[in-house]
């Protein structure tokens, strides 16, 4: 194999697709401090982050409508060059991208620099790549949400919906409350406007108001396409007065630890 001369910011680079790099970037700094913060083998980081990313991800990767394959593509092989810069390896992950690096060439989608240079990034992504030493930054945490959206998040095959009930600190993290509703496919503003809230069983065996501060839910549109706005500024509030009081204001938590959240909350 030839020396690999190119960097993971030059091939990120020649994706043409800034906003897409940064925001996979962020997801995994933000994933990868978490690992890091817990566990020092490599292998068991990516066990812990991997599962989270896709989930998030693969709301691009194995969507329908209409996402455009070019755009399945290009996400593929960011996140192969990002986990590789992030001293991981997936070989199933590293295939794809393989492949699909070589349908954007076929359908013409990037720069002539990005043909000229495919063997040299496929050789960067089959490479042995090093484990970071020190934890990475997190990102920054904004939010271009509002209060009095109500949005989507989609986990695996279902769409759960919430309500944003206030925004805390200076655009930092959208304060949500769940809908008490678990749908096959994005829902409309009529599926979910009769629906109540949902709560949060405590140990006294009742379940209580629960609103949630998410960390990290930042892009409008988000990029992933695992967030979506339903609608905005309307009187859609769940109510809440079936369930026992709130303990506390509000739990703290980020994009990634909300999915193990719902999981509980719904299953």
């Amino acid at each position: 194999m030839k020396n690999i001369i190119m960097t993971h910011q030059q091939i990120l680079d020649k994706l043409a697709a800034k906003h897409l790099v940064k925001s996979i970037d962020e997801d995994l700094a933000r994933l990868t401090f978490t690992a890091m913060c817990y566990e020092k083998d490599v292998e068991k980081q990516l066990s812990y982050l991997l599962p989270k990313l896709m989930n998030r991800w693969n709301c691009v990767l194995l969507g329908t409508g209409d996402i455009p394959n070019s755009y399945k593509q290009i996400t593929i092989v960011a996140l192969s060059v990002l986990l590789h810069k992030y001293g991981f390896q997936v070989d199933a992950i590293n295939k794809t991208a393989i492949n699909a690096i070589d349908l954007l060439n076929k359908g013409v989608v990037l720069s002539d620099d990005f043909f000229r240079k495919s063997e040299e990034i496929k050789q960067l992504i089959l490479s042995q790549p090093t484990p970071l030493k020190r934890k990475p930054a997190v990102p920054d945490i904004i939010t271009f949400y509002r209060k009095g959206d109500v949005i989507s998040i989609q986990l695996e095959n279902h769409y759960y919906v919430a309500y944003i009930h206030e925004i805390s600190g200076a655009n930092e993290s959208p304060i949500l409350e769940f809908y008490d509703g678990k749908f096959n496919k994005l829902p409309t503003v009529s599926e979910i406007e009769s629906l109540p809230a949902k709560g949060q069983m405590y140990n006294d065996g009742k379940e209580h108001i629960s609103h949630f501060s998410v960390d990290g839910i930042k892009n409008q549109p988000d990029l992933a396409e695992q967030f979506q706005l339903i609608s905005t500024n309307i009187a859609l509030k769940p109510s809440n007065k079936h369930l026992q009081k709130s303990i506390g204001l509000y739990e703290e938590t980020d994009l990634f630890e909300i999915q193990d959240t719902i999981k509980n909350l719904f299953k």
